[in-house]
């Protein structure tokens, strides 16, 4: 009955990050840093850093490839939200 209560207050229960998920990569570009993760929805948010690759244990750093099934929404330096629907986004994409 406890798991059945657990459940049907998911949304109540605000999820940390406590994954090794802390930076996502854009074309080997721009490093983004995870503000949070919905394992539940598939959806992951970030905030542009001037980090670059070097800066950024390699543990912690992914490509945003990784997340296909997921609802990315970044949001760039100067506050700007865009959310990219990652089956698009890679289509699009590609790397021949």
């Amino acid at each position: 009955m406890d798991a059945l209560l657990t459940l049907r207050n998911m949304e109540d229960i605000k999820i940390s990050n406590d994954t090794k998920i802390k930076y996502l990569s854009v074309a080997d570009t721009k490093i983004y840093k995870v503000t949070n993760i919905d394992f539940c929805n598939l959806a992951i948010g970030a905030i542009e850093t001037d980090l670059t690759m070097n800066d950024v244990p390699e543990s912690e750093l992914w490509d945003i490839s990784y997340f296909e099934d997921f609802r990315v929404r970044l949001v760039n330096c100067s506050g700007k939200t865009e959310i990219i629907d990652m089956a698009e986004w890679l289509d699009r994409n590609k790397k021949e």
